[in-house]
C-alpha cells in the first residue's frame, strides 16, 4: 500500500479593499486624457487594476474633458423638424456648423468652443 503525503497549503487572505477618494479618481482619469497616455502604465504607476482606472474614466471622463468640476457652457442650438428644401446645405454662411442625423438637425453659429463641440459630436454621433 502506498502513501503520499502532500503538504496542505492554504492560501493568504487577500487584504482589505484600497478606498480611493473621488479626487484621487478624478486626478488619475484626468492623465489618461493626455494625448498619448497609455492607461496600463498609468495604472501600473498608481498600483491598481486597469480594469479599475478604464472603470473610472467611464464615470469621470466627461468631467474630465470639461475640465473636472467647471460649470457646463451653455450652447445656442436651434432644432428644426425637417431641412427645407429651399436651404441646401452649400448656402449655409461662414461660421455656422450645420450637422444632419436622420430626421434631426444641429446648427452652431459663431464662435464654438472645441472641448463643448468634442462633447456634443461625443454624444450625437453613434
Amino acid at each position: 500500500m502506498d502513501t503520499i503525503i502532500q503538504s496542505v497549503t492554504t492560501r493568504a487572505k487577500r487584504g482589505p479593499y484600497r478606498r480611493h477618494s473621488d479626487e484621487f479618481k478624478r486626478a488619475a482619469v484626468a492623465r489618461t486624457q493626455v494625448d498619448g497616455a497609455s492607461v496600463s502604465l498609468i495604472a501600473r504607476e498608481l498600483k491598481i487594476n486597469t480594469n479599475q482606472l478604464f472603470s473610472w474614466r467611464k464615470r469621470f471622463g466627461d468631467e474630465a474633458l470639461a475640465g473636472g468640476n467647471a460649470p457646463s457652457q451653455l450652447v445656442a442650438v436651434t432644432v428644426l423638424d425637417t431641412l427645407p428644401a429651399s436651404a441646401p446645405v452649400a448656402s449655409v454662411p461662414p461660421g455656422v456648423i450645420v450637422l444632419s442625423v436622420g430626421p434631426a438637425q444641429l446648427r452652431l453659429e459663431g464662435q464654438v468652443d472645441a472641448t463643448t463641440l468634442t462633447l456634443l459630436l461625443a454624444r450625437l454621433l453613434p
